[in-house]
């Protein structure tokens, strides 16, 4: 029964990772606060998540830190970038549903667009977690890492929109276990999900 406790012991081992993701989910959410800086908070977890998938054990909270600062111009940038393109696309949609059926073609263009710019969201900050270039040439990669491994991005776009729309539209029980989850050590799982999928198709390129 004592050898449970001892510091290299699966039991140990176990506690101490749900200990990091528990801290780095925490460290996540407060950096995400001031919403500007989601960006950089999102490059940071998966800069954690990618070392882990690649083998490393970096000590969480401190390498989170130092990825949200080296990271930090860059993701900021990418991140204010997408959210005046989600402006964009909001408000052309609200002006395309006031033309009727003359907006039909609109609508069909900007429902493209906005899928497009989602499938791109979700490779664009391990893109920047894992490889130094330009913005504009991190958001080409990930746009045609979207399209060239569209039954992987379908997989990571679940990722996203089962639990959330588990918080959305569930009954209250399931409800409360999801914000439980969340707040507790959502980000890191999710992340983990997503750069499993990620890793695999980084790995494809370099060899």
């Amino acid at each position: 029964m004592a050898n449970i406790f001892r510091i290299d012991s699966p039991f140990m081992r176990f506690m101490t990772k749900l200990f990091d993701m528990i801290a780095l989910n925490l460290v996540f959410l407060v950096c995400c606060l001031p919403v500007v800086t989601i960006g950089a908070s999102c490059t940071a977890l998966h800069t954690i998540v990618l070392k882990t998938a690649a083998g490393d054990e970096p000590y969480a909270v401190k390498s989170f830190f130092e990825a949200f600062r080296k990271n930090f111009r860059q993701s900021t940038a990418a991140w204010i970038i997408m959210l005046i393109a989600c402006v964009f696309l909001y408000v052309d949609s609200l002006m395309a549903a006031q033309m009727g059926t003359g907006g039909l073609v609109m609508k069909m263009i900007l429902g493209i667009a906005s899928v497009l710019c989602f499938l791109a969201a979700l490779y664009i900050f391990p893109i920047q977690a894992r490889y130094e270039n330009t913005i504009r040439a991190n958001f080409k990669n990930a746009l045609l890492l979207a399209v060239r491994h569209f039954p992987k991005t379908v997989l990571l776009a679940l990722t996203v929109i089962i639990p959330a729309g588990l918080v959305l539209y569930s009954p209250t029980e399931v409800f409360a276990l999801m914000l439980i989850f969340l707040l507790l050590a959502g980000a890191p799982v999710i992340a983990g999900i997503q750069d499993r999928i990620i890793w695999k198709i980084f790995q494809s390129y370099e060899g």
